[in-house]
């Protein structure tokens, strides 16, 4: 029996949601899926979508042009089933996160510390050390993400954001800014799965899933796991002496802001490309 056709419409998430789709077995028997990701403005021909079956996608407002979401709809085949995922984004952990064009995720301390003149040693000694409140306001920015993301899933069929206020203090549930970890990962697949009628996520899948992006985790401020009398957000997961899993290398909060500095010093913004050529680290 031949399998109908999938259009899985999503930014870096959608690979770890193909994976999970496809290990579950009333899923996979039904249909094959093609993941497009949607911020490659890849074009989707009248042929692609005259197959479609199923349509998941990310949301994309008017701006995005013939890819926004609903002139897709409005191509699709009538009998086409659409469902709209979630598209998780948080700053909580990371207040000095920034949107600077060119540069991967750009830290705003950082490059100030940069502009100050101050060298990788010296600035990445100091990030280890801050107090709170250097980062800003960091309850205040985790409650404006929080409540983002709240508001995005007003009218959604699938709503991460209670989860994510149940469990972000307690577990970390972000690899980056918008990187889910598995406990999310895991709920919206097991959600797309009940809504299609699909029965949820088997536990052996579950069980057996590596999450795609796990081999880089960006590190928190350590300033994070003060207690919150101090301005901190008494997050268990953040200290200077964590160490984090960055391609090849394990590195603690201090050692990937010297990687970074060093990176943005010598006029470089490809600080993944950067980190995932740093020799790995020695057998202990």
């Amino acid at each position: 029996m031949s399998r109908a056709f999938c259009l899985l419409h999503a930014n870096c998430q959608g690979e770890a949601l193909r994976l999970l789709l496809e290990a579950s077995p009333a899923f996979a028997r039904r249909f094959r899926v093609l993941h497009v990701l949607n911020y490659t403005r890849e074009q989707l021909p009248d042929a692609l979508l005259d197959g479609c079956a199923l349509y998941l996608h990310q949301e994309l407002d008017a701006k995005w042009g013939e890819l926004s979401s609903a002139e897709i709809r409005r191509r699709l085949p009538p009998a086409c089933q659409v469902l709209r995922l979630p598209n998780l984004f948080f700053r909580g952990y990371w207040p000095t996160w920034t949107h600077l064009p060119g540069v991967d995720f750009a830290d705003s301390l950082l490059e100030t510390l940069l502009q100050r003149g101050l060298s990788p040693l010296e600035a990445s000694f100091f990030y280890e050390r801050a107090r709170p409140a250097v980062f800003g306001s960091p309850a205040g920015i985790a409650e404006a993400s929080l409540r983002r993301e709240e508001e995005k899933e007003r009218d959604a069929p699938i709503r991460c954001a209670p989860l994510l206020r149940e469990h972000w203090r307690t577990e970390q549930l972000f690899l980056t800014v918008n990187h889910p970890g598995r406990r999310l990962t895991l709920f919206v697949a097991d959600s797309v799965l009940r809504l299609l009628g699909l029965g949820g996520l088997p536990e052996s899948a579950a069980r057996a899933f590596a999450l795609p992006q796990e081999d880089f985790w960006l590190p928190l401020p350590p300033a994070l796991g003060q207690p919150e009398a101090d301005g901190g957000l008494g997050l268990p997961f953040a200290s200077r002496t964590r160490r984090y899993r960055i391609f090849a290398r394990q590195m603690t909060a201090g050692d990937y802001a010297r990687c970074y500095l060093s990176c943005r010093a010598a006029g470089e913004g490809h600080l993944l490309s950067f980190l995932s050529h740093l020799p790995p680290d020695r057998p202990a």
